[in-house]
C-alpha cells in the first residue's frame, strides 16, 4: 500500500484559512447588501418625498403665475372694450370707412406695444368675423359662429395654437362685437421655463387630451400625457407610468381655471431618481472596497491562526505514512492549539511505545502462524493420503471423481476407470505375514505410479484394491493403459522379508467408461473386476465384454 503524501493536500480554496476568509467575505458581502439596500431605499424614499413636494409646488406656482398672466390680459381687454374707436367700428361693422378702421387699428397697436402679455389683438364682429387686427393673430376653423367671452385656443397652422382671451365690448357698444387678445407664446414658454422643477423635469401646458399646446417644438412632437391616469389620484399627486416608447416616467398635473387645459410636469424615472443611482454606485463601491480589505485582513489573520494546525496536519499525514518518530516543539501558549500540540506529543510517545510492543507481538504471531500453516498443510495432506503407500486415499478419490464428472458433463469428453485388485493377496499375507503384505502394497504402488500418465489419478481404494481415474480416455485407451499396468507388475519381482527368493505378484483389472451415471460407473468397473477374477486372474476385462 503506497504511503500518503505528507505535504498539505487540497486546492487553495479548500484550505481552512481560505474558508475562513470566504466566510468573512460572505458575511461582509451580505452586510454590505443589507446596508446598501437600506441606504438606497432611504435615499429613494427621501428623494420621492422631495419630488412629491417640489413637483406639486412648481405646478402651483406656474398655475398661479399663469392665472396672473391671464388676469392681466383680461384687465387690458376690459380697458380696451370701453374705447370709443373700437366700439364705433364694431357698431358700423363692414360699413365702416377706412378712417374708422385706421383709428381702431392704431388704438390696438398702441395697446399691443405697451403690453407684454399679448402678441396680437383683434376686433371681432358679433358673428365672430375679424374687423381689424394687429400683431400675430391667426384664427382657425375652431372658432366658428359668435365668439363667447373667456379663454380659447386659436389655431396656428403647424405651430402650437396660442392661448387667447375673448372679452365683450363695454356699454354702450355691448353686443356689437368682441375683443380678442392672443397671449404671447414666448411669454408662456418663458414662464414655464422659469419655474422648472429639479433638473431633468419639464413643465408643459397641455390640452384635455394631453397634447402640449404651448411648449418647445421637441415636446410638441412627443406622445400625449395620460391625463386620465395622472389625475386619477388627489391632485396634484405625482404618478408613475410607462410611455408608448417604453420609458418609465413620473408626472403630475393641475387644471387651469377657466380653460380646459392643464399645467403638467414630467420627467423620466431614471433622470428624476439619478441621485439614487449615484448613491447606490457610491455605496456599492465603498462596500466592495470594505469587503475586499476585510477579507484580505481576515485571510492573513486566519493564516496565522491556522498555521500551527497546518503543522499538525502535516505531522498527522506523515504518521499515516508510517513515520512515528515525530514530535512537535512544546508550545508556550495555553490555548486550544497549544493543548492540541501537547496532546499530540503525548500520543506520539504512546504510539512509539506501542509500536515496539506491536512489532514484538507481530513477530511472535507471524512465527506461530507459519507453524500453524505448516501443521495445517501436513494435516490436509494426511487427510487425503494413504498412510502406507503415500498414494491418494479413498476420500480424495471420491472428491476428485465428483469434480471430473461435472467437468465431463459440460465438455462431453470420455472418462474411464481402472479398478485393480492384487491376486491372492490374503494367502500371501497368511503365508509371509502382514509385513510382507505391506511391502507388496508399497512395491505395487511404486510400479503403478511410474506407469500411469501424469493426467491420471492413482489412489488406494481400500485393502489390496487400487483405482485409476483416466480423464479424456475412452474404453479402448483405458484397456491399453490397464494392460500396461498389469504387464509392468507381472514382470516385476519382489524380495519379501528375510528370504532372498524373488516373489511374483499379479493383479486383475476391471475397466469401465462413464456413461452419465456415477453409481452405474462403479458397478460396471466392479463387475469387470469380478469377471477378470473368474477368468483366471492376471488379466484385464472391459465392461463391454460382460
Amino acid at each position: 500500500m503506497p504511503k500518503p503524501d505528507p505535504r498539505p493536500r487540497g486546492r487553495p480554496q479548500q484550505r481552512l484559512a481560505t474558508r475562513i476568509a470566504f466566510l468573512v467575505l460572505g458575511s461582509c458581502f451580505t452586510t454590505g447588501l443589507v446596508v446598501s439596500w437600506v441606504s438606497i431605499h432611504s435615499t429613494y424614499g427621501a428623494l420621492r418625498r422631495a419630488i412629491d413636494r417640489e413637483y406639486p409646488a412648481a405646478l402651483r406656482r406656474v398655475t398661479e403665475r399663469q392665472a396672473e398672466l391671464f388676469a392681466r390680459g383680461t384687465a387690458l381687454l376690459d380697458l380696451l372694450a370701453s374705447a370709443e374707436e373700437l366700439g364705433e367700428l364694431a357698431r358700423r361693422g363692414r360699413g365702416a370707412g377706412a378712417a374708422e378702421r385706421a383709428r381702431a387699428e392704431g388704438r390696438l397697436a398702441t395697446a399691443l406695444a405697451e403690453s407684454d402679455v399679448f402678441e396680437g389683438l383683434a376686433l371681432l364682429s358679433a358673428e365672430g368675423g375679424v374687423l381689424v387686427r394687429v400683431g400675430g393673430v391667426t384664427l382657425s376653423a375652431s372658432l366658428p359662429g359668435p365668439a363667447a367671452p373667456g379663454l380659447a385656443a386659436l389655431g396656428g397652422g403647424d405651430a402650437a395654437p396660442p392661448v387667447a382671451r375673448i372679452s365683450a365690448l363695454a356699454e354702450p357698444h355691448a353686443g356689437t362685437g368682441f375683443l380678442l387678445g392672443a397671449f404671447s407664446q414666448a411669454r408662456i414658454e418663458a414662464l414655464l421655463a422659469s419655474e422648472a422643477p429639479p433638473e431633468g423635469a419639464r413643465l408643459l401646458l397641455v390640452d384635455g387630451d394631453g397634447h402640449p399646446v404651448s411648449t418647445p417644438a421637441r415636446a410638441r412632437a412627443a406622445a400625449p400625457l395620460p391625463l386620465e391616469w395622472i389625475l386619477s389620484g388627489p391632485a396634484p399627486e405625482v404618478r408613475e407610468y410607462t410611455s408608448p416608447e417604453g420609458v418609465r416616467t413620473i408626472a403630475s398635473a393641475l387644471p387651469l381655471d377657466g380653460l380646459a387645459w392643464f399645467v403638467a410636469v414630467e420627467a423620466p424615472f431614471e433622470v428624476a431618481f439619478a441621485p439614487v443611482r449615484a448613491v447606490a454606485e457610491k455605496v456599492l463601491a465603498l462596500n466592495i472596497c470594505a469587503v475586499l480589505i476585510l477579507s484580505g485582513l481576515a485571510y492573513r489573520r486566519a493564516a496565522l491562526l491556522v498555521r500551527p494546525i497546518g503543522v499538525l496536519c502535516d505531522r498527522a499525514l506523515r504518521i499515516a505514512g508510517g513515520e512515528l518518530d515525530l514530535e512537535l516543539p512544546e508550545p508556550s501558549t495555553t490555548d486550544e492549539v497549544g493543548l492540541l500540540t501537547r496532546t499530540f506529543n503525548d500520543v506520539m510517545r504512546k504510539l512509539q511505545k506501542d509500536k515496539v510492543q506491536l512489532e514484538a507481538a507481530y513477530k511472535k504471531l507471524q512465527h506461530q502462524n507459519t507453524a500453524l500453516q505448516q501443521a495445517n498443510e501436513v494435516l490436509n495432506q494426511l487427510s487425503i493420503t494413504d498412510g502406507l503407500t503415500k498414494l491418494h486415499n479413498h476420500r480424495f478419490f471420491q472428491d476428485h471423481l465428483t469434480r471430473e464428472i461435472k467437468r465431463v458433463s459440460r465438455s462431453g469428453e470420455p472418462l474411464s476407470m481402472l479398478l485393480i485388485d492384487i491376486d491372492d493377496f490374503k494367502g500371501l499375507n497368511d503365508r509371509l505375514g502382514h509385513a510382507a503384505g505391506d511391502e507388496v502394497l508399497l512395491g505395487i504402488a511404486r510400479i503403478m505410479n511410474s506407469t500411469v500418465r501424469d493426467s491420471d489419478l492413482l489412489a488406494r481404494y481400500g485393502g489390496e484394491e487400487f483405482v485409476v481415474l483416466a480423464p479424456n480416455t475412452d474404453r479402448l485407451g483405458a484397456y491399453q493403459l490397464a494392460e500396461k499396468v498389469r504387464t509392468a507388475i507381472a514382470e516385476s519381482s519382489f524380495i519379501l522379508g528375510d528370504s532372498l527368493r524373488p516373489t511374483r505378484v499379479t493383479i486383475s483389472i476391471g475397466v469401465a467408461q462413464y456413461a452419465g451415471n456415477r453409481k452405474l460407473f462403479f458397478q460396471a468397473a466392479d463387475r469387470a473386476l469380478y469377471a477378470s477374477k473368474t477368468q483366471g486372474k492376471n488379466c484385464v476385462v472391459p465392461d463391454e465384454e460382460l
